[in-house]
């Protein structure tokens, strides 16, 4: 399996692949439980929201934003 750059990933991502899409919610998965509680309990449906935000915020990233 090819290991592919981040900005490939969000790339490909913004592009549509649901691999890529998937990638970066697996990457990012333990920040977004992290911030999924509510009253410090676990909320899985404020997970889902987070979950749906990133989703349909990805084709507003800019892979290149950032490198010199």
């Amino acid at each position: 399996m090819k290991i592919k750059l981040f900005t490939d990933v969000l790339r490909d991502a913004r592009a549509g692949d649901p691999d890529a899409i998937e990638s970066i919610l697996v990457r990012y998965m333990p920040l977004i439980n992290h911030h999924s509680a509510i009253d410090g309990k676990f909320d899985e449906d404020m997970r889902q929201h987070i979950i749906m935000h990133v989703i349909i915020k990805i084709p507003k990233f800019d892979p290149n934003k950032g490198h010199r």
